[in-house]
């Protein structure tokens, strides 16, 4: 199979169908989402790192052409040291968005720069300062280029997704890309209100066969929250697994004070036949939530959260993080 006949078959398809439609002003939606934070770091009694960042900044356009195409364009501004103005700037979104295309009630098409429909990677809101587990663990980039189908489940179900990307994520192009494409399927049911369960599998066929699945599972009750997830990946003959579970509890209708208290443990081995190769993470902290928009959605918050990560290799020092986060984002419509 190859990636290119794949990209120019599906791009035929849409435009054969989107192409009696046409376009129309509409109105464009302006944001930004910045991440202010201050990183101290300890291992074997000493600090290690001590320093304020902006960790992201994202700056999007979103215009809406008919009530049937949309589009999304995100950059990330951040700090790096890999720059000689000590800050950088990529591409994370630009897709354009078709709804209904296909005879599927309440179904989407995406084309472009794109999430990457597997796990949790691509609803994540950062509750905890860290990545998604799967991103974290470099097994599924949060966005990638290539195609999506994108829909929910009627009387609210859930949700699914299938996607043909690139592979190697959205901060590589070029001579970096293989020939080989990869193929995603995500799906999430919600049985019962509260309770969301799913999963995703992806695979590649690159110099040998890589296969990822990811189980996930969210229950949501009064003031308590938990989300879970476990995830396997296949990759050239090295089996890789590991957990993660988040538990919250929202304080907001208790005390009388907008604040979240955070839990996370996550487990991570990258070579099942290996011995002392994996680690352990544990994290706790609160989120206040400064600012609510009209809808009711947090738009400043504070975020403070400590970190230990413990390795099983004990010649390895355990390392200690104290990570204070302001964030804040704002849009507008025109």
């Amino acid at each position: 199979m190859k990636k290119f006949s794949l990209v120019v078959g599906w791009s035929c398809l849409i435009l054969l169908i989107v192409a009696p439609i046409g376009l129309k002003g509409g109105e464009t939606k302006i944001s930004m989402t910045l991440w202010n934070r201050y990183t101290a770091e300890r291992s074997e009694g000493k600090f290690t790192k001590s320093a304020f960042t902006l960790e992201r900044g994202y700056f999007g356009v979103e215009p809406t052409f008919t009530d049937r195409i949309k589009g999304r364009f995100t950059i990330d501004v951040f700090s790096s040291d890999k720059f000689a103005d000590g800050a950088g700037l990529k591409l994370k979104y630009a897709y354009l968005n078709f709804t209904q295309v296909l005879p599927i009630p309440e179904s989407d098409i995406q084309v472009g720069l794109l999430k990457h429909y597997f796990g949790t990677v691509y609803d994540w809101e950062y509750i905890s300062i860290r990545k998604a587990l799967e991103d974290e663990r470099k097994v599924a980039s949060s966005a990638d280029y290539g195609l999506a189908l994108f829909g929910y489940i009627p009387h609210g179900f859930g949700e699914y997704a299938i996607s043909i990307l690139n592979g190697e994520g959205y901060n590589k192009t070029g001579s970096a890309l293989d020939k080989e494409p990869e193929i995603a399927g995500n799906l999430r049911v919600i049985p019962l209100p509260g309770l969301t369960i799913g999963g995703s599998i992806l695979y590649e066929n690159k110099e040998s066969d890589r296969f990822a699945y990811v189980g996930v599972g969210r229950i949501a009750r009064g003031p308590f929250e938990i989300w879970g997830e476990y995830l396997i990946q296949d990759k050239s003959d090295i089996k890789s697994n590991g957990w993660m579970i988040m538990p919250i509890l929202k304080l907001q209708n208790l005390a009388k004070l907008d604040v979240d208290i955070i839990g996370r443990f996550d487990k991570w081995d990258g070579n099942t036949e290996l011995e002392n190769d994996g680690d352990m993470t544990i994290t706790c902290g609160i989120n206040w939530n400064l600012v609510r928009d009209e809808k009711n959605k947090s738009c400043v918050f504070l975020q403070i959260q400590g970190e230990k990560t413990i390795f099983e290799n004990e010649a390895i020092s355990d390392i200690n993080q104290l990570l204070i986060q302001l964030q804040w984002k704002f849009s507008n419509t025109i």
